[in-house]
């Protein structure tokens, strides 16, 4: 077993599991442990797309929920003239998509929704960050952003298919298929989740957000759904190492089953 390397917070990947290690500042360390996070405890470090919110859209196929990080990689060309990326757009203006910057799986993806280029697109609202608590395959628990449900592209039973997003409580989903890159497919897959899965909706919780600084943060969250948003010099007294699951253990025993990489 390899001995897992130490790191700044500030560091540290991305959409991935990270393990509290070490906390310079004692002031810094108590105000953690108050809000529930130890040293041993687990987190994950977010990248930019989080400090976006998902925004729901109009398009050829009615509406759909555009994850932020799809939807910064959206260009818009408005009616006005102006050019902007989706999740910029502003409730109720219209354009027509003009470049979609990823690649053909992620392409493909989004034409479930109806978003392509050259497909008119109405801009409806921005959405709150929410957490969306479901149990995989009827055994285990984890907890999805709202960005991740959106990608969870399937359906349920005499439905047509659509977004976990819109999925209906304790009702059995079937994963299809999971929307974008590699990146997002090993991600939900450290949750336990892929295409053939059952996914079952057991509620919807307003996340927890706490002490948003003005300039941009560098954002993590708890498996307890907290998110908290530090600015970078909290994040550079902050020492944590990568953790990986045993690939022969469910995600719903994560505690117990990391190792050190």
């Amino acid at each position: 077993m390899r001995t897992a390397m130490i790191s700044l917070l500030n560091d540290a990947p991305v959409n991935t599991d990270l393990i509290l290690t070490g906390v310079s500042s004692p002031d810094l360390h108590r105000w953690l442990q108050r809000l529930g996070l130890f040293i041993g405890g687990h987190i994950i470090r977010h990248d930019r797309e989080i400090n976006y919110y998902p925004v729901r859209v109009r398009g050829s196929k009615g509406d759909v929920i555009v994850p932020a990080g799809l939807g910064i990689k959206i260009l818009v060309h408005l009616d006005s003239g102006e050019r902007k990326p989706l999740v910029e757009m502003n409730r109720h203006e219209t354009g027509h998509i003009e470049a979609i910057a990823c690649g053909a799986g992620c392409r493909h993806g989004l034409a479930h929704f109806g978003i392509e280029e050259e497909r008119e697109v109405k801009f409806v609202r921005t959405l709150p960050h929410m957490d969306y608590v479901a149990i995989i395959n009827r055994r285990e628990r984890t907890r999805l952003s709202e960005g991740e449900a959106a990608r969870i592209w399937g359906k349920s039973e005499n439905d047509e298919a659509t977004q976990f997003y819109f999925a209906k409580r304790n009702i059995p989903f079937l994963v299809e298929e999971i929307i974008g890159g590699s990146k997002i497919r090993e991600h939900l897959l450290t949750h336990g989740i892929q295409a053939g899965d059952q996914l079952l909706l057991e509620s919807i919780e307003q996340t927890r957000e706490l002490h948003k600084p003005g300039i941009e943060p560098v954002t993590i969250s708890s498996p307890g759904g907290l998110r908290l948003y530090l600015n970078p010099a909290q994040a550079s007294r902050i020492l944590v190492k990568r953790a990986i699951r045993r690939p022969d253990m469910p995600s719903g025993q994560q505690d117990s089953s990391l190792e050190e990489e």
